[in-house]
């Protein structure tokens, strides 16, 4: 499947230009950026900056003197070309860089068209804005510093502990474990500004695994995520094996049997196997011998 294309489309008078470099890189994760626009006047001594930043990125002035002072002429400008590139139909998404709350109608229009839209602007930006967006990022995550005196708005990590336990029990209903990237997307979709570096972490994995809530699961290429209790259980269940074999060697079979007899809710896949067998080996203090024999089963004893 080929990169999603993107618009990037930049309020140039509500918006810094330190951030530049981070908004082209952030965007460049999504897809490939076909439109660079910024809209401004740019004859003005507060967008000097700017003039150099356009050079350097190849981004398209779009100047727009001020007719007024009662209305921002850029941008009814960027809502303009945003609608004339939507019916070109030759992008996928667009990433609007603004804090403006003025651009909620827009994103909302935008999205009613089925685009992909990256709202990025302040952390203090209009919540109306970040809710139209499909995602949204703080530009002050975005680089590699922040700003003095910043205070982000950011969810709750309770509220974050609740959907990642829901999706959790919705899995453990059905008989399935959770996916970490499922688990991801659900955030994402149910909080368009969620981003761990908002917390101070640099992936999703490091995240969840620091919540004392959750266990990480590794299963072949595929990281899972279970309940903590689920940690707890399995050192009892261990426990459990070693007792039973205090008295001598048992069947594979057999000791399976007492096993699931005594803890109906264990599921080894939830540590990541498929195997009563490796999951057995895997027991500090147990070993797995073959009898000889042709019809002998497999024992397990303390080692």
């Amino acid at each position: 499947m080929s990169e999603k294309r993107y618009a990037v489309l930049i309020d140039t008078e509500n918006t810094s230009p330190a951030y530049i470099e981070g908004i082209l890189k952030e965007i460049s994760q999504y897809g490939r950026v076909t439109y660079k626009r910024m809209y401004g006047d740019f004859t003005s001594d507060e967008l000097a900056e700017w003039n150099k930043k356009a050079i350097q990125h190849a981004i398209v002035q779009i100047q727009q003197p001020h007719y007024s002072k009662a209305k921002n002429a850029s941008d009814i400008m960027l809502v303009i070309d945003a609608m004339d590139i939507l019916y070109n139909g030759r992008v996928e998404g667009f990433c609007i860089v603004s804090s403006d709350g003025d651009f909620t109608r827009l994103v909302n229009r935008l999205c009613e068209e089925g685009m992909e839209v990256v709202g990025m602007g302040k952390s203090d930006a209009s919540k109306a804005l970040k809710a139209a967006c499909t995602q949204f990022k703080n530009l002050e995550i975005l680089g590699d510093r922040e700003e003095e005196n910043t205070v982000s708005e950011i969810v709750d990590l309770k509220d974050i502990k609740e959907v990642i336990s829901d999706i959790i029990t919705q899995k453990e209903d059905k008989g399935k474990m959770a996916g970490l990237g499922e688990i991801g997307s659900t955030l994402m979709n149910t909080y368009s500004d969620f981003d761990v570096r908002n917390y101070g972490y640099k992936s999703l994995y490091t995240f969840v695994e620091d919540m004392k809530e959750f266990k990480i699961v590794k299963m072949g290429s595929s990281i899972m995520v279970s309940n903590a209790r689920v940690k707890e259980l399995k050192t009892v269940v261990e426990n459990f094996v070693r007792s039973s074999l205090k008295s001598g060697p048992l069947e594979l079979g057999a000791l399976a049997n007492n096993l699931y007899s005594k803890f109906k809710d264990f599921k080894m896949q939830e540590y990541g196997y498929y195997k009563f067998e490796q999951f057995i080996r895997s027991i500090d203090g147990i070993v797995i011998e073959q009898p000889e024999g042709e019809k002998a089963q497999k024992i397990a004893k303390l080692g």
